[in-house]
């Protein structure tokens, strides 16, 4: 499993800020999982046609849609309000400000990034 010591700098002070200690392996393992420890990285699987939050597919049951996923923990924009600017995601410390915001609002659990969480065993 990856550790916090696997994560980028940037990355690894991001997340000892944020999260308490017993969770900064599962953070780093979550941000490998979803980005490859990848600041820059973007998934967008918006177009014209399925706009955010536009239902694409279900896996494994769960319904999947139309998302911008941004960064580290790539933290889907389309769910932000929009006065929020996305592009501050591909910074280290808001990109884990705002995933660990995700993780506290969720009852502190990994459901957020439920696939990734499923894979790690943390749900």
């Amino acid at each position: 499993m990856t550790v916090l010591g696997d994560a980028p700098a940037e990355l690894a002070v991001s997340i000892q800020e944020f999260w308490p200690a017993e969770q900064w392996d599962n953070a780093a393992a979550i941000a490998a999982l979803e980005s490859g420890f990848n600041a820059f990285a973007v998934n967008d699987t918006t177009t014209a046609a399925n706009p955010c939050g536009s239902p694409l597919a279900a896996v494994d049951g769960v319904p999947v849609s139309a998302e911008r996923s941004i960064g580290y923990f790539q933290i889907n924009a389309c769910n932000l309000p929009s006065v929020w600017d996305w592009h501050a995601l591909y910074n280290a410390r808001h990109n884990a400000g705002t995933a660990h915001m995700l993780w506290d609002g969720a009852g502190q659990s990994w459901r957020p990034w439920y696939f990734s969480a499923k894979a790690l065993g943390l749900l």
